[in-house]
């Protein structure tokens, strides 16, 4: 199963490289944030783990044209933390939202019945 992580800040897509790598997921990243819809879809991953606050523009923007072209699920992984935010990511159409700062083994428990979900669909 291959993951697509869109994340600005170098030190927590490392860390999640490593996690993901950990139980034994593909990772795939890319900092073209101009052009990112195009590289998550190109890559055909099996998930998106999507920051909001990004470069270029936000993850709403992403979230939204993402969802005009696929039904990959998506879960929000952001410092923003407001009920709007949760509220707002999940009404744009993705699927979970979790907030940093966040245990990476505590908060891998969310993910892991999407993962299984896909991994069943296909």
């Amino acid at each position: 199963m291959k993951i697509f992580v869109v994340e600005d800040e170098t030190e927590i897509c490392k860390e999640l490289s490593v996690l993901l790598q950990k139980y034994g997921y593909a990772y795939e990243s890319s900092t073209d944030f101009a052009h990112i819809t195009d590289h998550i879809l190109k890559a055909e991953a099996d998930l998106v783990l999507l920051d909001i606050n990004l470069p270029y523009q936000d993850g709403y923007t992403i979230c939204r044209e993402i969802r005009k072209q696929s039904d990959i699920p998506i879960i929000v992984l952001t410092s923003r933390n407001t009920d709007f935010d949760e509220l707002m990511s999940l009404n744009i159409g993705a699927d979970d939202f979790i907030s940093k700062p966040y245990n990476a083994r505590v908060r891998w428990i969310p993910i892991l019945p999407i993962c299984f979900w896909i991994c069943w669909k296909n």
